[in-house]
């Protein structure tokens, strides 16, 4: 049985509608899985640079009334080698705020990534801090600049590095 040229029109009509959908379905996934990864990532990367503000508080904020509770928060933020350093060093450490007495109030005045890859973050960090010791217990203000180099460890962001920058 032959089909008339508007059953033909009809059917290519249909066909056509249907492979439009089926376009625009596929285009729709495409676009939100790929803005599901931007929030993802963008996610991510606030998160780097919460961690990085805490490392540098944590840096900036110190007294020798409670260095060891300081002393093990920077740890708790630390990871590889420069968590290593620090472990090496905190002994050191906490000796030099204790026998000099030394106060830090910092503050994080800005903090942004520099760049990051998903798996590793370097942010850079603005810290004005009043530090004071014995010597000068009414304190003097210092302004510092940092580079933290974070790794992502599951889902946690730690730092790799610290360092203060000119």
């Amino acid at each position: 049985m032959a089909r008339s040229a508007a059953e033909v029109r009809r059917t290519g009509g249909l066909v056509a509608a249907a492979l439009l959908l089926i376009g625009l379905a596929a285009l729709g996934t495409h676009f939100h899985n790929a803005a599901e990864a931007a929030a993802e990532r963008d996610e991510s990367d606030r998160q780097a640079v919460t961690v990085a503000r805490q490392a540098a508080l944590g840096l900036t904020n110190i007294s020798a009334q409670t260095v060891e509770q300081d002393s093990q928060r920077l740890t708790a933020l630390a990871t590889g080698a420069f968590r290593e350093q620090f472990a090496q060093q905190s002994t050191a450490f906490r000796d030099i705020v204790t026998g000099s007495k030394v106060t830090s109030r910092g503050e994080v005045v800005e903090a942004a990534l520099s760049n990051s890859d998903g798996t590793t973050a370097v942010a850079l960090a603005a810290v004005r801090a009043t530090v004071g010791n014995a010597a000068s217990p009414e304190g003097q203000q210092r302004q510092y600049r940092l580079r933290i180099t974070l790794e992502k460890t599951g889902e946690t962001w730690l730092v790799a590095n610290l360092e203060f920058v000119p």
